[in-house]
């Protein structure tokens, strides 16, 4: 298979869509717990076994394991399967060989992503399996739309296809089939952003799925960016993931944790001691989504400015109370300017869609895995019950009496 370089895309005809991104806790705005360090190469094969322990499957949407890998099924409204890594990379590469979910309006992605919103992903649209679109974003900036490209593939919704993405604090690297396809510098990233700040730069975790972004309750940006709407007489639209390796370069660590809210490569305190970063999943068997520490606070959505051919480089982070944007898109060297519609980037799913978290309201909805938690925790019943004898004794004795009567006669 021959792959050009990567082409900067962007259409009059192609709306921009929404984008948004979700962290449970942003380490730049208040103490955050620290990251679980993997600090090693872990390699999983899901035509061999089941329940990686490092990618548990997200218990809100059941997968399937067969003969061929696991599948990760959109059936319906708001479905959004997804294996997230329990454990952080601070420079890192994962390989990840895969099928798409096919059908219009049906995203594909892989993605890593920090607790800050640093993101560096692939994405691919069901109903256009020969395109894969690779993006990166900083600290949830969204002010502009020009960092995504488009690289010719191999059907992926066909054939089996390997991904690959190398990121070390001097560049990222894209690959297909181990053929570099992009590099991006941090130089190159200060040109596009204006700033040397939002070169992808913090610990990372990774989340593989599918989600349902041309579902009709998101924004019309959205769903004509998927190619939706989406037909679900013709669900199931699986996405496969045959086999994925993913390594550290920071080795031995166990830990990340944020010096300060500069959110640099060179605050990131990293500890190598056995006992720290520890997850669930290594003191219990459980498939269920790791556990959080606080509740959610990063939810946004961002609506993009119409794509032109030429971009604003004097962009500047922008940020709302407790609220985060992000989208993803990027330019290599040596193309012309031009924009892409914004990657849908991946966070926990919810009962609404999306690979994002909250994927309503546009491109995402609330996070009901969060929202049950929530739940959980202020369901306690209250100490402010009057007592039935302050009651009687308010309401006077003849209210009583007629009570008593109303009871007998009923």
């Amino acid at each position: 298979m021959k792959l050009t370089s990567a082409i900067l895309f962007a259409s009059a005809a192609l709306p921009a869509a929404l984008a948004q991104t979700w962290t449970d806790c942003n380490p730049l705005k208040k103490e955050c717990p620290c990251n679980p360090g993997l600090g090693k190469t872990y390699s999983f094969d899901f035509t061999k076994g089941e329940g990686s322990d490092l990618f548990p499957p997200d218990k809100y949407f059941p997968v399937r394991y067969e003969k061929d890998g696991i599948h990760l099924p959109v059936k319906k409204k708001g479905d959004a399967p997804t294996i997230i890594s329990t454990k952080y990379v601070l420079g890192g590469r994962l390989d990840c060989t895969l099928k798409i979910a096919p059908g219009k309006g049906i995203v594909s992605s892989l993605v890593f992503q920090s607790a800050d919103l640093d993101e560096i992903d692939y994405e691919w649209i069901g109903s256009k399996p020969l395109e894969a679109q690779s993006n990166y974003f900083g600290k949830g900036n969204t002010e502009t739309y020009n960092r995504g490209a488009i690289h010719p593939v191999k059907d992926t919704v066909n054939n089996f296809v390997k991904f690959s993405i190398d990121w070390t604090q001097e560049k990222i690297t894209w690959y297909i089939d181990d053929v570099v396809v992009r590099t991006l510098t941090p130089a190159d990233s200060a040109a596009l952003y204006n700033s040397d700040n939002y070169y992808p730069q913090t610990p990372m975790q990774i989340k593989i799925g599918a989600w349902a972004a041309g579902d009709p309750s998101n924004a019309d940006g959205v769903i004509e960016w998927s190619d939706g709407p989406i037909d679900y007489s013709k669900a199931p639209f699986d996405m496969v993931i045959q086999s994925l390796t993913i390594t550290d370069y920071s080795k031995g660590a166990t830990e990340y944790c944020y010096g300060d809210r500069s959110g640099s490569w060179g605050s990131i305190k990293i500890s190598t001691d056995p006992s720290k970063g520890q997850t669930p999943s290594e003191e219990t068997t459980t498939s269920a989504k790791p556990s959080k520490t606080t509740e959610p606070e990063e939810k946004t959505t961002s609506a993009a400015p119409k794509t032109t051919l030429t971009t604003s480089k004097a962009d500047k982070e922008t940020t709302t109370s407790e609220k985060e944007e992000n989208t993803t898109s990027t330019k290599p060297k040596n193309t012309s300017t031009v924009e892409i519609a914004p990657a849908i980037t991946q966070g926990l799913p919810d009962s609404i869609g999306g690979m994002d978290g909250p994927q309503n309201k546009g491109v995402s909805s609330t996070a009901t895995a969060t929202a049950d938690a929530q739940a959980a925790e202020t369901s306690a019943p209250t100490d402010n019950i009057p007592s039935s004898a302050s009651s009687i004794k308010n309401a006077g004795l003849s209210l009583v009496v007629a009570a008593v009567f109303a009871a007998l006669v009923l």
